[in-house]
């Protein structure tokens, strides 16, 4: 007597298999009553099941929901509605991979890595702060750290910082509202410090009146960031030198007048009409009137003149 071999979907035709016969109606061999190396059959079919159907040729015959795995481009592919469509990336040397990545500080951070020709070009991730890949984590030859290609990580898409990856597009808008460079800082500072060159390092707050030296105030969110591998928020700070950002001032302001640095450490104050006259110590002008003597935080354009 026959098998009735039926399918999951009640709408398709069930198979009938003969005794003594193989049925090769789908990628499978199904085998009837009594056939001969029925054994060496079933194991073919096993095997092939587990390896889904490896091969750099698609299986014949193949059924809605089947899987193949594409040899030739490392890609498990799906069989539906008469066409075989891909559901994994790659796992060749081009591909998408989903990691976990240890800093310097022995935190792990969850990664999205994109890999082309066995090169990380960019690695996306959603932390709160900026972090330093330890020295444990290489590239992709498995020899060369990857801090030396991706030194600094943070928020969002991270590109290779080797000099021919760039991101390529046409930019229409920006988030936020100031042109910012990272510098290196003599300490950590807040946003709105306002920051002169000088001290230890590249930059230091302000502490004289009226300084020359003043470069510009530390970002609260760029919209635009130069420089931006060269280390993280609290050692080389983003220094807005153009645009809008809220600035750390003491005293009264009037809305429009120029600023200059204070004796107050990161402090902008309004410019006297003496001072006036030296445009190198004008920081910018204000956005908003401040009405009382303490320190307070207001919004500026900086370098506006």
């Amino acid at each position: 007597m026959p098998y009735t071999v039926d399918f999951a979907d009640s709408g398709k035709t069930p198979i009938i298999v003969n005794d003594g016969t193989a049925d090769t109606s789908t990628s499978l061999v199904l085998v009837g009553k009594n056939y001969n190396n029925f054994g060496e059959a079933l194991n073919e079919n096993l095997l092939r099941l587990l390896e889904n159907f490896a091969d750099a040729t698609p299986p014949s015959n193949p059924t809605e929901g089947q899987l193949w795995y594409d040899t030739q481009n490392s890609c498990l592919m799906l069989f539906d509605n008469g066409e075989w469509y891909p559901i994994g990336f790659p796992a060749g040397n081009t591909r998408i991979e989903v990691r976990t990545r240890l800093d310097t500080l022995s935190v792990l951070h969850y990664t999205i890595e994109h890999i082309v020709d066995n090169v990380i070009i960019t690695i996306t991730v959603d932390d709160t702060t900026a972090w330093t890949p330890a020295n444990s984590e290489y590239l992709e030859d498995g020899v060369t750290q990857l801090s030396t290609q991706f030194p600094v990580i943070q928020s969002g898409i991270n590109m290779n910082t080797t000099a021919n990856f760039k991101f390529r597009g046409t930019a229409t808008s920006a988030e936020y509202a100031d042109l910012a460079e990272r510098y290196a800082a003599d300490d950590e500072y807040e946003p709105g410090t306002v920051v002169i060159l000088g001290g230890a390092k590249e930059i230091t707050s302000s502490k004289e009146e009226a300084s020359i030296e003043v470069l510009g105030i530390v970002s609260t969110a760029p919209g635009f960031e130069m420089n931006s591998a060269a280390g993280t928020d609290a050692t080389h700070p983003f220094i807005a030198l153009a645009g809008r950002v809220p600035c750390k001032v003491i005293g009264k302001i009037d809305k429009g007048q120029r600023l200059v640095t204070s004796s107050v450490a990161g402090h902008a104050r309004a410019a006297y009409a003496s001072e006036l006259g030296d445009y190198r110590r004008i920081i910018g002008r204000a956005l908003t009137s401040k009405e009382t003597e303490d320190l307070g935080l207001i919004e500026v354009v900086v370098g506006a003149k």
